[in-house]
Formats: structure tokens, sequence, C-alpha cells
């Protein structure tokens, strides 16, 4: 059976034997696994068996659950050596770490650092004074050396890095090469990553087979230097320095020499890289600490431009899938409007992103009857959809010839209340249409209220008689009726309509969906529906649309 490995940032690693059943995670003590971390919610992620293992998935919490130091937004599948992060806490699936890394908190320094160096003066361009006068200066054998050595490691370590690989076989990649060039007996490449960011490693190198069971204490004082002063630190003696005397994970762990280097991509701190020497008996010089300085750069923008590149693959795969989710939605909705004697009915739906979460329908109820729906989920995008999708479903199961329209809506607000999370719910509107008398029956369950234009031209509207569905459970609706005369016009729309913004930040408004349908109430129903979305475009005038726009046409003609 797999395990859990867990790793809090104060205590003592433990582990969980997963036994397929649901394992929660969080600060609350009824969960599977308790943490003390504060900046992990009260239950705030789930595992739970999947079909090819074991998957998690965040629980709405407020930092936010990290696999592989990716913050997930669904269902993640799982697979051995994967990293979960929870808050301050690390999680790993089925695989114990060989070498645990601890950073210890330490004291500031009050005494002057053995060798500190700016990035920015390792990594500036010369300048072109310097240049000139380099002709005239005094010959320096060793120092010509010394450079020839970093250039001719870096052109190496170039070429090495040109081919793309993986973001964990590049970071393998990026720490073999650095050990290649710079014995060490140690060597951590860390990253920041979750929500706070914080250094997780994630590539560990034990070159001294006398270390591989010690765990590796990294002082806090050390990586303090390197994240606040985007400086790299070298110290030659770490016992015996007086900046790190006090410094017990120094003075435990014996270091002879240790170098701490920020992974700078040119705009920011991704990391760190940290290395020690204990038995080899050469102390990290100068000259080292310049090297890895230099090679730690080049890894950075190696790994940014890395993470780039997974990222544009993933948007990529994303897009995909949101071109087929907006194929199958647009194949939810109706393919055609009904055809319908003595009535024109038009109905479309223009989503806000790929896929949305308005919804309108016409269902067949019997020869006399036809229902027509319209609905808004809350929010947009892919969540919103399958919402829809879901109710949808839902409405086809329960409209039949014999069922009562109270009854279904009662229904629906039970299904969507047990069924969503507790920020969502549907505004939502459904008709009878009697084709032969022209009544409407009608539920509206929090929805815009429908406009009916009679032929005095008068507006009517069809207000709520009832909650959104999804907010309480148990909650009754009462039908109600209008009549649709010959020459009436009803207009069904969603507020992606009237609150579309212009530039200028107005909305469009209701009062001028009433004006244009009382100008145009003359066109026929798929006319008068196509000069709405076009007066509605011609306001926006190129803003952006910041929600789904739907709209429905019924004319009443003899």
């Amino acid at each position: 059976m797999p395990k859990l490995f867990v790793y809090p940032k104060k205590g003592k690693p433990f582990w969980l034997t997963l036994k397929k059943e649901k394992v929660s995670i969080g600060r609350s003590a009824d969960n599977t696994i308790s943490v003390a971390d504060s900046f992990c919610s009260g239950h705030h992620a789930f595992l739970y068996p999947s079909e090819s293992g074991y998957a998690v998935r965040d629980n709405s919490s407020k930092n936010g659950t990290f696999v592989n130091g990716k913050k997930i937004q669904s269902e993640t599948e799982l697979k051995k050596g994967d990293e979960i992060l929870i808050g301050l806490t690390r999680i790993i699936f089925d695989k114990e770490l060989s070498t645990n890394v601890e950073v210890i908190e330490a004291a500031a320094l009050s005494a002057n650092v053995n060798t500190v160096i700016h990035l920015k003066d390792i990594l500036k361009k010369p300048d072109i004074d310097t240049t000139f006068k380099a002709d005239y200066a005094v010959f320096d054998a060793e120092r010509i050396k010394s450079e020839h050595k970093a250039y001719s490691v870096l052109s190496e370590v170039s070429k090495a890095l040109i081919s793309h690989k993986p973001i964990e076989e590049l970071l393998d990649h990026v720490m073999d090469l650095i050990c290649q060039n710079l014995p060490m007996d140690r060597g951590i490449l860390m990253l920041r990553e979750g929500n706070p960011a914080q250094l997780i490693p994630k590539v560990v190198r034990i070159n001294n087979k006398d270390l591989k069971n010690r765990k590796i204490q990294v002082s806090q004082s050390i990586i303090n230097i390197a994240l606040n002063k985007n400086s790299a630190v070298l110290t030659y003696d770490a016992q015996s320095d007086p900046r790190f005397r006090m410094q017990d994970s120094i003075i435990k762990s014996s270091i002879h020499s240790a170098m701490c280097v920020p992974l700078w991509n040119n705009k920011e701190i991704i990391g760190i890289v940290y290395s020690d020497r204990i038995y080899l008996l050469d102390q990290f010089s100068e000259e080292d600490l310049r090297l890895l300085i230099l090679l730690s750069n080049l890894a950075a923008v190696k790994i940014e431009n890395a993470k780039l590149f997974e990222e544009s693959v993933e948007k990529e795969r994303i897009e995909k899938e949101l071109e087929l989710a907006a194929q199958i939605q647009k194949d939810l909705l109706p393919k055609e409007n009904p055809e319908c004697e003595n009535f024109e009915i038009a109905g479309s739906n223009i989503p806000c992103h790929q896929v949305g979460g308005d919804y309108y329908d016409f269902i067949t109820i019997d020869p006399c009857r036809l229902g027509i729906i319209i609905a808004d989920v809350s929010g947009k995008g892919v969540s919103a959809s399958l919402l829809m999708a879901s109710l949808r479903g839902a409405v086809h199961s329960e409209v039949y010839p014999h069922y009562k329209l109270e009854e279904m809506a009662a229904k629906l607000n039970n299904y969507v209340h047990r069924s969503s999370a507790i920020n969502r719910f549907i505004t939502f509107f459904f008709c009878e249409l009697n084709r032969k008398s022209g009544e409407l029956r009608y539920i509206n369950a929090g929805h815009n209220p429908p406009l009916i234009l009679d032929r005095k031209g008068k507006i009517h509207r069809l207000e709520s008689c009832g909650l959104c569905l999804g907010v309480l459970p148990s909650v009754n609706y009462e039908a109600k009726k209008v009549a649709l005369n010959p020459g009436d016009v009803a207009l069904l729309f969603t507020d992606g309509i009237t609150e579309s913004l212009n530039k200028e930040n107005e909305e469009y408004s209701e009062d001028k969906l009433i004006r244009l349908l009382k100008k145009h109430s003359n066109l026929p129903a798929q006319k008068l529906l196509e000069r709405i979305f076009d007066e509605v475009n011609s306001f926006t005038s190129g803003a952006e649309q910041i929600d789904d726009m739907t709209l429905v046409v019924i004319k009443r003609t003899s």
C-alpha cells in the first residue's frame, strides 16, 4: 500500500499508510492528518482513491494546494514521488526523502561577514573604460587563468543546457553540472514555492558516502543574506567564523566551508544553491564563489525558461480542452429555434469566455405546451458551465406531460443546493407556453424579470416569485400566469446584456433595452434578437465582455 510521508515545518516527520479511504488534511483535529500549521486551512485538502491510484483535491483553502510547485485548480492524479505543499507542510506521495533538509532559525548577524558578493557586481557588463585600461594593466597570470577557467566552464555548461528538459529532470542536470565543476561534499538546490513562498529542496546531492544518512541543517542566517540582499555568501571556516559562532546548525554539522548563492533569473530570486565541504580539506575560495554565482545565474534563467515552456504547453492543452468543452456546451443548447404556429420564438447565447454559465432551452411538453427556460449560474468559466450542464440534465428529467411546475422548481432547488458549493446559485426562469391560448404559466427563481411589451406599448415585468435555486433547501415556489395576446412581445434575458459596460464604465441598462424593444417591436423575433445584440455590441464598442449574454424573444403574431 502507498504511504504519505509528512514533513512539517516544525516538529518530527511522520508517515501514514493509505488504505483506499478518503484522507483529509488540515489544521482541525478531526482530520486524518492534522497539522499545526497557521497557513493551513481547517480542512485544507483531500486525498482519495482514483482509477489510477490516488488523487488530491484542494478544499477551497485560503492559501491553495500545490503539487510539484504548481497550484492545483482541480482534481490532480498523484504519482510516486509527487510533492504536495500545504501551507508550510511538505507531503511526499509514496516516497521517503533519503536526506532530510532542515532550515534552522538563527539570530540576526552581529558581526562582519567573511565574504559577501552582490550579484550585480559579478553579472554587470564591463564598462568601456575598464576595457581600454586592460591593455595597460599589470600582467596577472593567476587572474587570467581563473577567468579562462570560468569562461571555459560556462561555455561547457551553456552547451549542456541548450536542449529542453522537463523541469524536474533539468533541476537534476543543473545540480550535476555544478557538482562536476565545483567539488563539494553536499549540495542542495532549493526553489521558492507555495503560499506563503518558502524554500523547498528540489535536488540534494551527497557526494560523500559517510554523510548519506545525516540530516542537512542549513543556517537561516546564510539564507537571509542570499535572499534579502541578493548576495552570495562564502564562509571559509564556519566553525571559527564570528558571524556564525552561535549558529547551532553549523557547529553540529562540523562545516569546514560553505557557500550559498541566490538563483537570480535577472528579474527575481527563484531559489538558492547551497554547498558545503566537511571532509574535503580545501576550503571554497572566492573564485569558487564567483563561479557558482555565474553557474547559478545561468541555471536560473534556464529554469525560468523551462517553466515558461511548460506553462505554454499546459496553456495550449487547456485551450484545446476548453475548445472541446465549448463545443460540448454548444451542443447542449438548442440547435434551432422551435416552430410554433401563431408564435415566433428565437434564442441565442454569447459566452464571455469559451464556456459559460448561461443557459436557455426549449422543451416540448406535449403537442399543446412548450417549455421555455433561461437561467444564469453564478460565476463564470468551467465551473459555471459544469453546473449549467448539470442543471440542464435535471430539468429534462423533471419536465414531462404530467409534471407540476411548483414541484419541479422545488426539486431543482434542492438538487442545486445539494450538489453545488455554498457560494453557488442559479437564477432561473421557466415558463410554459400554451400554443393555442397564448397563456404563460411561469416560475421566476430570482432571475431578471422578463419584459412583455403589449400592443398598447406598455411594459409588464414577470417579477420573481422565489429565491434563486440553491440558496436554501426546501424552498416553496408559487406559479404565476400571464397572457400573451396577438402583437405582444416577451423578452427573456440575462444580466450580461443589461450590465454590459462601455469604455466609460457605463451600463447598457434595462431602460435602453426597453427603448430598443419599443422602437423595433415590429421586427420578426429573430431580427429583433439580432438587433439587440448589435445594439449592445455597438454600445460597448470594443470594451471587454464581462459576462455571458443570453436572450430569448417570444412574439405572438396572431
